[in-house]
């Protein structure tokens, strides 16, 4: 459909070139734009087409996968009190590919392997980091693991400056932001705070026990979606439970 109102048509040979591409994208004026998911099968697909230019960011994540030499374990930062065994090692290691590349991802260790644990060295390695990480990151768990989170918070990664929004003057937190590297909150006070929430930048936003929202037309499930943060973690023992729609 043209703007006139008028109908043009496209040659065959053009829709076999580009009818996958157009159709796996989103049109924005005069470009068509992908998710960073979907960096890998575009890399495919425009592989025997040099003519289509392509942004700097989509080009250096392009060569960054070209090159890419696999995920290897990561050792727990300078700063982190404790030792990861072998398995959360690679979990590390996997959590720090996720972020160079800024993917989403899902921890799904079984239930009391220490997958809270692998976090905090992620979010403590990212607070040595050169120049530190950007603003705080938050956690949103149940209510009953709220304790623990802190806790373990004290206890492996000391030096993370944690605060709870979480019950009365919790106000005061989301107007400190900059004063914290870890904000630890629960899944009621997340849908009833959900425009404030939402109104904040977060470094990292990590779901424990992330099955909360396996459904996707859940009011909870929503407001995660809008919570805005440069990196996304899910964690569950249990990512399927019924059907494969609430791993998605």
């Amino acid at each position: 459909l043209l703007d006139d109102g008028s109908y043009g048509m496209l040659p065959e040979e053009w829709i076999e070139k580009y009818e996958v591409l157009a159709g796996l994208g989103t049109s924005h004026g005069d470009h068509v734009r992908f998710s960073r998911n979907q960096a890998g099968m575009l890399d495919a697909l425009l592989a025997s087409q040099p003519e289509v230019s392509c942004d700097e960011r989509f080009e250096r994540m392009r060569t960054e996968l070209r090159t890419f030499g696999g995920i290897t374990s990561a050792e727990p930062p300078p700063g982190f009190h404790g030792s990861l065994r072998p398995y959360q090692c690679e979990g590390l290691g996997w959590l720090h590919f996720l972020q160079q590349f800024r993917f989403g991802g899902c921890l799904a260790d079984d239930m009391g392997l220490g997958k809270t644990v692998t976090v905090l060295a992620l979010l403590e390695a990212r607070r040595t980091e050169k120049g530190g990480a950007p603003r705080a990151s938050l956690v949103v768990a149940p209510r009953s693991l709220l304790f623990n989170w802190k806790r373990e918070a004290e206890r492996f990664a000391p030096a993370l400056r944690a605060a709870e929004y979480h019950g009365s003057g919790r106000d005061e937190v989301l107007s400190s932001l900059d004063g914290f590297d870890l904000v630890l909150t629960t899944y009621g006070t997340m849908r009833r705070d959900a425009a404030a929430l939402s109104g904040a930048e977060f470094d990292y936003v990590v779901l424990d026990e992330a099955q909360a929202i396996k459904n996707p037309d859940s009011q909870r499930a929503r407001i995660a979606k809008r919570l805005k943060a440069g990196h996304r973690i899910a964690l569950t023992g249990t990512p399927v439970e019924n059907r494969l729609q609430e791993l998605w």
